[in-house]
């Protein structure tokens, strides 16, 4: 009899942790896929701004549409990643 409290006590105490462990890692998937929403929206933003700005500029300089659009977004592009691996370096300890 009291071999099997002792082994209801352990199998209750082994669901309370597997279950606080399901709870944790879920709570740390919505954190990164809330942090990756919030990193997708600052570059979505800095892309446009530069586009906006780039795109204005050539053509005010006289150059058709198809050539600001594929001017613009590769140095759009390039300038963002560029700015992306300057940080990481910078980050790294």
């Amino acid at each position: 009899m009291e071999a099997s409290k002792k082994l209801v006590a352990v199998f209750l105490v082994c669901m309370v942790m597997l279950s606080s462990t399901v709870y944790v890692s879920m709570a740390h998937e919505e954190s990164n896929a809330e942090n990756i929403k919030e990193a997708f929206k600052t570059v979505a933003n800095e892309y446009k701004d530069c586009y906006t700005d780039c795109h204005k500029k050539c053509s005010d300089e006289g150059f058709g549409y198809t050539h600001c659009e594929m001017k613009c977004d590769s140095e759009c592009t390039a300038m963002l990643i560029k700015e992306r691996i300057q940080k990481m370096k910078n980050e790294k300890p």
